[in-house]
């Protein structure tokens, strides 16, 4: 077997397994018609991701930035996921933005970036080259399939007037290091809810899974 159709085994096992991830029957989030900057938590759920973290979690914070570029909140699991922020929702306007000009591309804002998923993921390769490859690979095959949903949208809904208005995080669990193809902790959140507005009708969107780097959020799949 050549190292490039292994590689390519390897991502479509990849991908087989975040599909499977996704698939199975998930509490509907409810939607709880806030729009007040909690992005769609509650302020019971806001108090407890502001109140002060145990030691552990202190040390992991001060050896961030300068010390080791991995968010403390990718190396420790918390009773909470971390909320969203201000970087995620201007990446969800961004979207919107684009969705209102019918550009389904406008995804690539709020996508992963690569450097992120080469961060993350282990696919266990041979070596760095044969690694990175297939980061790549694996990156740019969700990015298509969300961007190939995001298409199909727009030809089912209109957005020309949309304005966002919340996210509300789905299910998550946090998943630790050689669990999932990945060498570093993150956070995983499934039926993740999207609220917006057109023409004061308020709508919502179903994002299948979003992941983390610190506090900033991120699409894997739509």
């Amino acid at each position: 077997m050549t190292p490039g159709r292994f590689i390519s085994l390897i991502v479509q096992c990849c991908v087989a397994f975040l599909s499977l991830t996704v698939s199975g029957c998930l509490p509907a989030p409810a939607d709880d018609g806030q729009g007040t900057g909690l992005i769609g938590q509650t302020p019971d759920q806001l108090r407890r991701a502001t109140d002060t973290p145990d030691p552990d979690t202190k040390v992991a914070q001060a050896a961030g930035a300068g010390k080791n570029p991995i968010p403390w909140e990718n190396r420790k699991e918390t009773s909470e996921p971390p909320l969203p922020d201000e970087d995620t929702e201007d990446r969800v306007r961004e979207v919107f933005k684009g969705l209102a000009r019918s550009r389904p591309d406008a995804i690539e804002r709020w996508f992963v970036p690569l450097p992120v998923l080469t961060k993350i993921k282990d696919m266990h390769m041979a070596s760095p080259d044969e690694q990175d490859r297939a980061v790549r690979s694996l990156h740019a095959d969700l990015l298509a399939r969300s961007r190939d949903r995001l298409a199909r949208m727009l030809g089912r809904r209109a957005f020309g007037t949309a304005t966002f208005e919340s996210l509300e995080l789905g299910a998550c669990r946090f998943v630790g290091p050689g669990t999932d193809f990945n060498r570093l902790a993150y956070w995983t959140c499934e039926k993740n809810t999207v609220y917006y507005h057109v023409d004061g009708e308020r709508k919502t969107l179903t994002v299948r899974r979003l992941i983390n780097w610190g506090r900033s959020w991120y699409v894997l799949e739509w």
